[in-house]
């Protein structure tokens, strides 16, 4: 399955590499729908990099336990505003994620959650989730970057 998500985010390239590039603003753009909890500690507040994996607890509403989450980096691309992880749990073992984006004028950016999933007999639902939680993303990106 695959979806693709689209808005407008206020900022520049450069304001929205800043806070891409840490765990700190997934942890701030999931929540509270779900939350990352770094299984190992030491890792929870670096950057991304690619090649790495990061594995987490993920948990609904903060609360409800979803199991373990692994989010593997395997492209970032500064020049074309481009960076992309193949994820996985248990529930949902295809969790391919691709984020874009451009100055479309100075201080406004286009933005873009491209999503292919696979959840088995799951992904009727998992399909319905992920639309409401990349809206509740990128509404929260845009709360980020307006209290830049």
């Amino acid at each position: 399955m695959f979806i693709q998500v689209s808005t407008q985010l206020p900022g520049t390239e450069s304001e929205l590499w800043e806070k891409i590039s840490t765990q700190e603003s997934l942890q701030f753009i999931a929540a509270p729908l779900v939350t990352f909890e770094p299984v190992n500690h030491e890792a929870s507040h670096n950057t991304w990099e690619i090649g790495r994996n990061y594995l987490f607890k993920l948990y609904f509403l903060g609360c409800i336990p979803l199991g373990v989450h692994t989010i593997h980096i395997i492209q970032r691309d500064d020049r074309k505003n481009i960076i992309s992880s193949n994820e996985s749990s248990l529930l949902v073992p295809v969790w391919n994620h691709k984020i874009s984006f451009k100055e479309i004028q100075p201080g406004l950016l286009s933005y873009r959650d491209e999503i292919e999933f696979d959840a088995k007999w799951l992904t009727p639902f998992v399909y319905l989730f992920a639309q409401i939680f990349y809206r509740h993303r990128q509404r929260r990106w845009k709360k980020l970057l307006q209290n830049k």
